[in-house]
């Protein structure tokens, strides 16, 4: 499988048509800046809010210059 970087947009879009497993479908496993977890956090309201902190296939880093 492929490993893919992923900003907030694609994310946000599966989440709401609760297709969101098929990011790990088609790439495994799934790297988000942790800016882009803390933009989806902000949602936690939401009916389609998921924690991707507790998703063993999606890896949040701090980026680095």
């Amino acid at each position: 499988m492929h490993k893919t970087i992923s900003n907030t947009t694609p994310i946000l879009s599966l989440l709401k048509i609760n297709k969101f497993d098929l990011l790990k479908e088609l790439y495994g496993e799934i790297i988000i800046p942790n800016a882009v977890y803390q933009e989806i956090e902000k949602g936690k309201e939401k009916p389609y809010y998921k924690d991707l902190s507790l998703i063993d296939w999606i890896k949040i880093v701090q980026i680095k210059n």
